[in-house]
């Protein structure tokens, strides 16, 4: 390969871990909340099996059942929702909002009170297009899997910081 060639290539690579780049990565899972069970959701809810999945990854190990020595994250409720944002000149839906809401709780073991961790919200926009109604359910799978991406990612988020207010309850003064 040409020498001007390959500098050309490795530029952008080097100019972009140069600035102090990096991809973004899984939050930090509380290492009082390992293990954990999960409530509230079937086993086979895709939501579920996107979180599951994530914690898993981390190093978290997932409880089938709950125990009274391990934090529970419970799911409250997971709605979704959607509302035309637009319609063409010959009333027809052009643009669609699908939006989902998730309420969760987190039980500690040694907390009496649960510790409400909702309402998180993501939103998407889809653009309907007539001509390619075949493919509309295909599209609106991929929307909801990214969007239980998106709120598995803004729970995990909300864990970090609710626990980051707690302090164990051993801790001394």
């Amino acid at each position: 390969m040409n020498p001007r060639r390959r500098l050309l290539l490795t530029l952008p690579a080097l100019l972009v871990a140069g600035c102090g780049f990096q991809l973004r990565g899984a939050p930090d899972w509380p290492a009082r909340l390992d293990p954990i069970h999960i409530g509230g959701l079937g086993a086979r809810d895709p939501f579920y099996l996107t979180l599951v999945r994530s914690l898993r990854s981390a190093g978290v190990e997932i409880l089938d059942a709950r125990s009274p020595d391990a934090a529970e994250l419970r799911v409250v409720s997971l709605r979704e929702r959607r509302r035309v944002l637009s319609v063409t000149g010959a009333a027809r839906v052009s643009e669609y909002e699908f939006s989902r809401v998730l309420d969760a709780e987190l039980h500690l073991p040694d907390a009496g009170e649960a510790l409400p961790l909702g309402p998180l919200r993501t939103s998407r926009v889809y653009v309907f297009d007539a001509s390619a109604a075949l493919s509309r359910s295909d599209r609106e799978e991929e929307l909801a899997r990214a969007m239980d991406r998106d709120l598995q990612r803004l729970l995990q988020l909300r864990v970090q910081a609710v626990m980051g207010d707690r302090q164990p309850s051993d801790a001394g003064p």
